[in-house]
Parts: C-alpha cells; sequence; structure tokens
C-alpha cells in the first residue's frame, strides 16, 4: 500500500498531481481532501512551520489557501482497515516526512521504527521539533530538513548483550533498496563500539551477514565460563563398604563358606588413606572481556584415628600396627585385636587375622581361627582348629572328636582335651587330657582338681608333671620327654631318603663304569651327555646327602643327649603306661606312686618324686 500527500491550487490539480505519481485511474484511488483550498481570503498572517536554516514563511493577507489531499493506492478493503506508516520525501525545496494514520482497525504508528528510520537516513540539519509536532499531530505532512540529496542506509546490526555479560546475539537490519551490504569488518568494528571483546564466533557472525535473514537473532559471542576448583577428597586404599558377611570366592567361582566377608584386614605400615588438596580452579571471562570469578574448592581433613601415623603435610595416613581396620562415625580405628561376641560358628565363617582373636563364646566343629598373635577363647573349642603365632587359652575344654587341633608358636593353656591335638613351643597346661595328642618345644602341666593324662601321647623337650598318668583299666599312655616326636619322625624321614640316595649313587657309579668300557665305540656327542649328566647327578648327590647326613647327626645327637628332662608323677602312674626319656624306654606294669621318671646309665628309672605340688602355681 502506498500513499502521498497533494498539495495545489484546486483540487483537481492536486488530483492530477496524485494520478501522475501514482499512474493510475480515479477510481484505484482512496482521496481524503486535508484542507480546502480557493475558499475566503485570509485577513490575517498565516505563519508555517520553519526548518532549521530556513526563515519562516507565512501566509500573507490577501493570499490564496492551496488545496492539501491525501492520496492512498491500495486495495479498497486494505484501504478501509491500513496501518499507520510514514514516508519520506526529498523534494527540491527540502526533506519532508508525511504521516499517514491508521485506518478502521488499524494499528496505530510504530513511532520507535520511524524515528529510527530517519536516524538511519543521515539527514543534515533534521528539524527534530518538526519531527515531534507531527508525530504528536498523528498525521500530516511536514518539512524536517532543507533541500539535500537522499542517503541510501545499507545493511546494519543490531547488538544485544546480556545482563551478566554471558552472551552476545545480534540481528541483521534490512538494508534500504540500493544500500549497501554489511562486511565482516564492518560487522566487527560494530560489535566493538557496543563493548564486545571476547568469546567472538567469527564463523557465526559470517553465516548470519550471509545469511541475510533479516530480524533473526543470533547467537555469535559466548562468555569462557570459569572453571570451578575441585574439593579435596579422601582416597580410602581399603574397602569402607558394609562387610556383606557373604562368602570369600576362592577361585574359577568357588566360594568358601566358611571365610566370611566380616573385617578389612590390614598390615603394619599399609596405606590407609590419602589426601588430595583441593584446587583453586580458572576464572572465566565475559564477552566485555571482564573476569568472572570461579568457585573455589574445599580442603578436606584427615580423619581422626587409633593406632595409625599421619605424615607431617597430613596427605597419607598409614596402619601403625597389622589387624582390622573401621572407618565409623568419621574416624579410622586399626585394632590388633579381632573380637567375636558369641559362638565362632558358620555364621562367622573362618577367621586369618593379623593379630590377636578374642572369642567370647566357642568355636564350632568346622571352623578354623588363625591369628598371627594370640587366640583366647572364653568357651569351649570342638572339632575346629586354632593355629597362633602367640599364646593361646581356651577357658573351657576341647572336645576335638579325633579332628580338633590347636597350634601355638607361644603357650597353650585349656581345662580339659580330649580325642584333639596340641602342637606349642610354649609350655602346655591342661587339667585332663584324654586319648589326646600334646607336643611342645617346652613343658608340659597336667595339673588342677585331677591333673591327669589318660590315653593318647605327651611329648615335651623339657619336664612333663602331672597329678595322674594312664588309668586303673590300663589304658596305653606314652609319655616321653626329652627329645620329640616330630625330631623323631623327621630322623626316620631322614633315614629313608639316605637310603634312596645310597641307591642313586649305585647306579652312577654303575653309569660311569660303563661308559668307561664303552667310550671307544660311542659316539661322541652321546658320551658327552651321558658323562656330564652323570657328573652333574654326582654333585648333586653327593651335595644333599652331606646335608641330610649332618642333619642327622644333629638329631641323634640330640636324641642320646637329651636326658635331662625328667617326668613327675605326684599321684600314681598307672600300668600300660610307656615313659620315654632319650633313647630309651620304660613300661608300666605295676602301679607307681609319687615317683619321678629320669634317665640314669643309660636307661630309665624311677624314685620318689623329686618335686613337690606346692612347687608349681595351679591356676
Amino acid at each position: 500500500m502506498r500513499a502521498k500527500y497533494f498539495t495545489a491550487n484546486s483540487e483537481q490539480a492536486a488530483e492530477e498531481l496524485a494520478l501522475d505519481y501514482f499512474r493510475c485511474t480515479r477510481q484505484e484511488l482512496k482521496i481524503d481532501v486535508i484542507v480546502i483550498g480557493s475558499g475566503p481570503r485570509i485577513d490575517e498572517p498565516v505563519v508555517r512551520e520553519s526548518v532549521e536554516g530556513e526563515a519562516a514563511q507565512e501566509t500573507k493577507p490577501g493570499e490564496q489557501i492551496p488545496w492539501e489531499i491525501l492520496a492512498i493506492f491500495g486495495n479498497p478493503m486494505a484501504v478501509n482497515r491500513m496501518n499507520a506508516f510514514s514516508g519520506l520525501y526529498y523534494e527540491p525545496d527540502g526533506v519532508y516526512l508525511e504521516i499517514y494514520a491508521e485506518r478502521g482497525n488499524g494499528e496505530k504508528l510504530e513511532t520507535q521504527n520511524m524515528l529510527h528510520h530517519i536516524s538511519r537516513k543521515n539527514i543534515i540539519n533534521l528539524s527534530l521539533p518538526a519531527v515531534q509536532e507531527l508525530v504528536k499531530k498523528g498525521s500530516g505532512r511536514a518539512k524536517i530538513a532543507l533541500e539535500q540529496k537522499e542517503h541510501f542506509y545499507g545493511e546494519d546490526l543490531s547488538v544485544l548483550i546480556t545482563g551478566d555479560e554471558q552472551q552476545v546475539s545480534v540481528r541483521l537490519i534490512e538494508p534500504e533498496m540500493g544500500g549497501a551490504s554489511l562486511s565482516i569488518e564492518e560487522a566487527k568494528k560494530k560489535l566493538a563500539e557496543a563493548g564486545v571483546e571476547h568469546g567472538l564466533d567469527e564463523e557465526a557472525l559470517k553465516k548470519v551477514i550471509d545469511s541475510k535473514d533479516y530480524g533473526e537473532p543470533y547467537v555469535i559471542a559466548n562468555a569462557t565460563p570459569p572453571t570451578d576448583g575441585t574439593d579435596g577428597k579422601l582416597v580410602f586404599h581399603f574397602s569402607t563398604d558394609e562387610r556383606t558377611g557373604a562368602p570369600r570366592e576362592i577361585d574359577h567361582g568357588r566360594v568358601d563358606y566358611r571365610s566370611l566377608d566380616l573385617y578389612v584386614p590390614v598390615e603394619e605400615g599399609q596405606l590407609l588413606i590419602t589426601r588430595e588438596y583441593s584446587t583453586d580452579g580458572v576464572p572465566g571471562v565475559s564477552v566485555k572481556g571482564n573476569p568472572i570469578k570461579q568457585k573455589p574448592g574445599k580442603d578436606v581433613q584427615m580423619p581422626r584415628g587409633k593406632n595409625i601415623n599421619v605424615n607431617e603435610d597430613r596427605t597419607t595416613m598409614h596402619a601403625t600396627c597389622s589387624g582390622m581396620v573401621e572407618y565409623v562415625n568419621g574416624a579410622i580405628n586399626v585394632s590388633n585385636v579381632y573380637t567375636v561376641k558369641g559362638d565362632c560358628d558358620i555364621s562367622v565363617g573362618n577367621i586369618d587375622f593379623e593379630g590377636s582373636v578374642h572369642i567370647s563364646g566357642s568355636v564350632r566343629t568346622g571352623n578354623t581361627v588363625k591369628a598371627t598373635n594370640g587366640i583366647t577363647v572364653g568357651g569351649s573349642v570342638e572339632a575346629a582348629t586354632l593355629i597362633a603365632g602367640g599364646n593361646v587359652e581356651v577357658k573351657g575344654g576341647m572336645q576335638g572328636s579325633g579332628k580338633g587341633i590347636i597350634e601355638s608358636s607361644g603357650s597353650v593353656k585349656v581345662l580339659f582335651i580330649e580325642r584333639g591335638t596340641i602342637i606349642a613351643d610354649g609350655p602346655i597346661s591342661v587339667d585332663v587330657s584324654i586319648h589326646s595328642i600334646l607336643e611342645t618345644g617346652s613343658t608340659i602341666h597336667a595339673l588342677g582338681k585331677r591333673g591327669a593324662i589318660i590315653g593318647g601321647q605327651a611329648a615335651a623337650a623339657g619336664d612333663i608333671v602331672a597329678n595322674y598318668v594312664g588309668a586303673l583299666s590300663n589304658t596305653k599312655t606314652n609319655i616321653e620327654v626329652g627329645f620329640l616326636p616330630r625330631k623323631r619322625a623327621r630322623l626316620a624321614k631322614l633315614e629313608k631318603e639316605m637310603e634312596v640316595l645310597s641307591m642313586n649313587q649305585t647306579k652312577l657309579a654303575q653309569l660311569d663304569a660303563y661308559l668307561a668300557k664303552s667310550k671307544a665305540t660311542m659316539d661322541a656327542e652321546t658320551y658327552n651327555k651321558l658323562f656330564i649328566s652323570g657328573q652333574e647327578n654326582k654333585k648333586n648327590n653327593e651335595l644333599e646327602a652331606q646335608a641330610i647326613t649332618e642333619e642327622m647327626q644333629t638329631l641323634r645327637y640330640e636324641m642320646d643327649h637329651a636326658t635331662d628332662s625328667k617326668v613327675h608323677v605326684f599321684e600314681t602312674t598307672f600300668s600300660g603306661s610307656r615313659i620315654v626319656i632319650g633313647s630309651s624306654t620304660y613300661k608300666v606294669n605295676d602301679e607307681i606312686s609319687f615317683a619321678t621318671f629320669k634317665f640314669s646309665d643309660g636307661e630309665v628309672v624311677y624314685m620318689p618324686c623329686e618335686v613337690n605340688k606346692t612347687d608349681f602355681k595351679v591356676k
């Protein structure tokens, strides 16, 4: 739709100007008469609006008033609901602004858009009061500048920077017909004038300019976000997960249902925690080049603990003892005592602990308890296994059923033992031993209310002290002091190994004889192989025989001289008992009371007991 104001001395002349301008018929124009001319003379002067640089003009008395019309070219229906719009006209006597009011339900004039358009036209000596007065009137025609050449503006760029300076978006503004296109350099200059200094995506800006997608917003710059610092953290070098109590896997999918996941084992010096420092992070940069503050990380402190060592700069924590480690309520506790409240049964499973084990209840059949230090059992031990690097104390007794075993590198104290085995390096203390095996590198004391060793075997490198040995039923009971059965077994094994080595020596001697006889007829390669192999085997055989011989000699010397140990029986040694000291044996055929058995002149003899019960502290 097009429109324009025309002025002439008559209405017909004004219409002719409109028809010539629009080059159309009268029926195609909608004409409104704005000023009726050819009227009565004006008696008083009428002052016209002035523009900057031009003196005010006036209509003098007697001068005829010209006709002024508004001609609108367009579809009649569209004209009746026309939106308000404006136009600029560069005429011989100046620059004119025309405003055409809305019609019907058409929209009012977008004043800001019109003023922006005028500003982009770069009009010289623009009369803003004239523009404002015409805008106030809402329609009409006004001279707003002197005559000048029209400037056709080109593409432009609208720049929007978000309030937080995080992003820049632009809109490409459409040029006038004949206006110049915007270059990338000009666009960058406009961005710089708007304050954009950082984060420009030149490829995105080039696409905006090349797209000619006028009025659409595009993001062409982004701030560099800050990199927040990382918080310090504790790296746990042991599992802090809740113990599952599930069976532990052995291998190839098999599990040990008696080895349960109940605690986390640690060794002395083991690394428990590493502390990592926090970082400050890196500040960001806004699109205007301003710094964006980052969030620094927070440091974390080492937890408190027991039986732990933290280095000087508090970055590592190590265990100061072997045992188990727990992380509870922010504290690290390393304990060298593993406590079982209640029985050690299938619900607890086997125990293999670096430290000591305290069991308040009993150890049930089938369970194994291992400790590098001592083991204490508040109840009894069934057909189970206890293996300790320290002392073992069983408050109750052991019903071994032929399978119960206690092995200790220290002492063993048990109330009673029946059909079980105790092997210790330290003293063994027991009230009653029934059909069991007791063996120690120290002494055995069977003292207490009964103090009896009935059946089985008791062997000690030192003395054995008891109230009773054997039973009225002539139960076979073996008592041995001075030289331990395990050493006897070792000596017997070495003797068999020597027999094998002797046979090998005979075969090697036969090989030497064969090679000497066949050297002349045997090819050199075969001879050399057999000869070298024979010599190597002979050397190894001799070295092994020498080592075995030395060990056998040591054991035999110990056996022959292990005669200082004695057996003291305060009450009765029953028939069926056998006393062994060193390499000599005494079989008891009749009851012997209050006697000491010892080695004398190559044999075992007995005499009245050399010690009293009061010499021993019975607990």
